[in-house]
């Protein structure tokens, strides 16, 4: 696919460029880390929801590994977090609240065939984002939307609530020193009722093999590595 229109949005990952028609292409900044395999992959996992009345957007096209999918306008969760930290409360219930809704999605096809879905951390019970952090939930005028579907699998869904803690409790903030102290605590009390709101104990089990995956990852900066293994040790030892 040439070279789309401008860029809108960049991640560690990938940059989503407005194609018009309100249209947008998310392109991996290094496609030779991504098989086209993973990229139908992610269009059916996507479609599986939206049928199901999951809030994602309408994937449109799957071009190698571009993706062609509905634009969604609005503010991500953690944007409106910075904006409106006395909400914070309320952004974490509509947090838990999606991670409910996409734990009651059946699994369906995307147990079987070519382009089923991995299974991870147990029995495939229902479908895991395992990138589902604050920064990947827009917040629209009809309702939260989830995006950025990339590591879609199956497993149990404490295993998302377990990858979500690590991610939302370890990711670097690129603020200034004095903003991030306050953003910390902010951050520490949305993290403590999502997790609350979702099932302390059954992720807190999951916390040793979620942080195994996220190490992982390569787009994990050496410091939220260092993070992740005192977050995991620490729950080794004593409660939350």
């Amino acid at each position: 696919m040439p070279d789309p229109g401008r860029l809108i949005g960049a991640g560690r990952d990938a940059d989503i460029f407005d194609i018009g028609a309100g249209r947008v292409l998310r392109r991996y900044q290094d496609p030779a880390r991504h098989r086209p395999d993973d990229v139908v992959r992610e269009q059916r996992v996507m479609r599986h929801l939206r049928s199901a009345g999951f809030p994602v957007p309408e994937v449109f096209d799957v071009d190698g590994p571009d993706l062609v999918m509905e634009r969604v306008d609005g503010p991500t969760m953690l944007d409106e977090l910075g904006r409106r930290p006395w909400r914070t409360r309320r952004y974490a219930d509509t947090w838990a609240d999606v991670h409910v809704r996409l734990a009651a999605v059946p699994v369906g096809e995307l147990a079987g065939g070519p382009s089923a879905l991995p299974v991870r951390f147990g029995a495939p019970d229902a479908i895991l984002h395992l990138d589902f952090h604050p920064g990947n939930v827009i917040v629209t005028a009809d309702g939260p939307i989830v995006i950025d579907w990339t590591n879609a699998s199956l497993g149990p869904p404490a295993a998302d609530v377990a990858q979500a803690w690590i991610i939302a409790a370890s990711s670097t903030l690129d603020e200034p020193w004095a903003i991030r102290v306050i953003a910390i605590f902010i951050r520490r009390r949305l993290v403590d009722r999502f997790v609350d709101r979702c099932g302390r104990d059954e992720a807190r089990a999951l916390l040793p093999a979620t942080a195994d995956y996220r190490l992982r990852d390569r787009n994990v900066r050496p410091q939220e590595a260092d993070r992740i293994r005192r977050l995991v040790a620490a729950h080794r030892t004593g409660p939350a």
